[in-house]
């Protein structure tokens, strides 16, 4: 099973939602599809990602993250996190981008 596969609408937020589950480990192999996925889900609307279930995370994949915020701020749609993890909490403090991140952080 690809490890993107996990980043699919979750089903309690009905099917016009862009809740999406970010996957388990967020590193550099996963990169480039974090990123189209993260192209797909602005360009598609609103996005809502459940960061609970993030084990590790590569630099590359917070600035896509970063990347995708900003993109969906000058698209003027919502960007949110919720429940990030305590690992993907550090990451985000350890890289110094709290603040870039905290208005996107539920």
């Amino acid at each position: 099973m690809d490890a993107m596969s996990t980043l699919t609408p979750d089903a309690a937020d009905g099917p016009h939602s862009a809740a999406h589950a970010l996957p388990q480990m967020l590193d550099l192999t996963q990169a480039v599809q974090l990123r189209d996925e993260m192209i797909r889900l602005v360009n598609a609307g609103d996005v809502v990602l459940d960061a609970s279930g993030v084990e590790r995370m590569s630099t590359p994949c917070v600035q896509i993250l970063l990347a995708a915020g900003r993109g969906a701020r000058a698209a003027n749609r919502s960007f949110k996190i919720t429940q990030a993890s305590e690992l993907f909490k550090t990451a985000i403090a350890d890289l110094g981008l709290r603040n870039e991140f905290e208005n996107w952080m539920e």
